[in-house]
């Protein structure tokens, strides 16, 4: 399969903290449809990243929703502020510079 790029973000100023990368929930149904969990690839390495999501209300109470993430301690070696982009390759993940 070649690769699809599923996102582009920047990183959180609390990804380092929690090893949370914020997605879409249009990617985030997309990559349910596949699994929960998988394999990762990172510049820090290679892991496991599991598909998640948060109840919010920041919407204020009247408006609840989710926001979803995907979760990996490898994560918590990107820099705030920088770009990613996220990528499906067959059943990985890879988390890439825009330069690459």
């Amino acid at each position: 399969m070649n690769p699809t790029l599923l996102e582009r973000r920047n990183v959180s100023r609390k990804t380092p903290g929690d090893g949370l990368v914020e997605i879409t929930k249009p990617v985030a149904e997309r990559l349910r449809k596949l699994n929960t969990e998988f394999a990762l690839t990172t510049p820090a390495g290679h892991g496991r990243v599991a598909l998640t999501s948060m109840p919010c209300t920041c919407r204020g109470a009247d408006n609840p929703h989710e926001h979803w993430f995907l979760r990996a301690d490898l994560f918590r070696s990107l820099i705030p502020g920088s770009a990613i982009e996220i990528v499906l390759v067959d059943d990985r993940i890879e988390i890439r510079s825009p330069e690459h």
